[in-house]
């Protein structure tokens, strides 16, 4: 029987939100384009960008549990579109809008904003319009990879799926390393070669939540460990391994303080607001900038107003235009699957 989500799960996804939010304000706007405070404090952030591996590592988990239940390939397939498209168009639209008319260094143009409507601009080797959305072509080639095991009838062997991924992975980072060239270097960043161990470690968790930590799930995690300290370096892994932790006392019902209202909050709007955050942020600094507004703490004022943005997309976009396709593709999909009664031209 299966079991139902567990919504811490989507707390932890809302942390891990922010910290990149914070990260990109301190850190990475210093690196990019020069805080105006000289001594500008981003230590604590530096590592902020290691939130994307929990993303992932949630993803997995998530999505393999989509795919457990899943009815076909095409199914799965448009239920992923009407998730993450209607939010992502907006958010390409107003972030093209806002830098337009911003002072900040990010130019980009109509066309690109055009390609990158389809969320595969990175494969047409298009810019993305806001720097964040390199992890969409990830995770799109994450949900193509279930797609294709959805087709193939293969959500049930799990364990040759998962082997499978790090196997290919693990092909192609080598043959990258060993022979090169454009091409290896295209087949890894474009296969989530980086990434794969993120999402195995993902589905382990599915499975062990489901069927209980059995050896099998417990070795291809630790497999799945020794593959990015060998390939993402040190840094990387003690970071994977931290979250590893976090998310098994999760499992294990041992972090039930998160099951909170407001990190249950931050959840329901962690797409968006990572959607947004980035170039729109950046733009707010450095208007702000301008006008003396240089200490560390008036990255408060991007971060509210960017969540305040994201709550703004979830009542007015993301909610309701995910209803209205859903209710019409079930609709769709109802009318198609009735029978034809005997005798009549009309669908029962």
């Amino acid at each position: 029987m299966e079991r139902k989500r567990i919504t811490e799960i989507d707390a932890l996804r809302g942390i891990a939100a922010v910290i990149v939010v914070i990260y990109h304000y301190t850190f990475h706007y210093n690196e990019r384009f020069g805080h105006v405070k000289p001594d500008y404090n981003t230590t604590l952030f530096d590592f902020g960008h290691y939130g994307v591996q929990l993303f992932f590592i949630i993803s997995g988990f998530v999505i393999f549990m989509s795919v457990s239940r899943g009815k076909s390939a095409l199914d799965f397939m448009i239920k992923r579109t009407f998730r993450i498209y209607p939010a992502y168009i907006f958010a390409i639209i107003l972030t093209f809008l806002v830098l337009g008319k911003s002072g900040i260094d990010i130019n980009r143009t109509f066309f690109e904003a055009i390609i990158n409507f389809t969320m595969f601009q990175e494969f047409f080797g298009v810019r993305n319009i806001d720097g964040v959305y390199w992890s969409l072509r990830v995770e799109m080639t994450f949900y193509l990879m279930m797609a294709v095991v959805l087709y193939l009838g293969a959500k049930n062997r799990v364990m040759l799926v998962s082997i499978a991924m790090l196997a290919g992975g693990f092909f192609i980072q080598i043959m990258n390393d060993r022979v090169g060239g454009d091409f290896w270097t295209t087949m890894e960043r474009f296969s989530t070669a980086n990434y794969v161990q993120m999402f195995v470690i993902g589905i382990m968790f599915y499975c062990i939540w489901q069927h209980g930590p059995k050896i099998k799930y417990m070795s291809l995690v630790v497999v799945s460990i020794l593959y990015d300290f060998v390939f993402e370096g040190l840094t990387n892994g003690m970071f994977t391994l931290l979250f590893i932790a976090i998310f098994g006392l999760v499992l294990a019902g041992k972090m039930k303080w998160l099951n909170n209202r407001f990190l249950l909050f931050l959840g329901s709007i962690s797409y968006p607001l990572y959607l947004v955050h980035q170039n729109i942020g950046y733009a707010m600094i450095r208007e702000m900038e301008k006008f003396g507004m240089i200490h560390e703490l008036w990255i408060l004022v991007p971060l509210f107003l960017s969540i305040a943005l994201s709550v703004l997309i979830v009542k007015y976009v993301e909610v309701p235009v995910q209803n209205l396709l859903y209710k019409k593709y079930k609709a769709y999909r109802d009318k198609k699957s009735a029978p034809i009664v005997p005798g009549t031209n009309e669908v029962a």
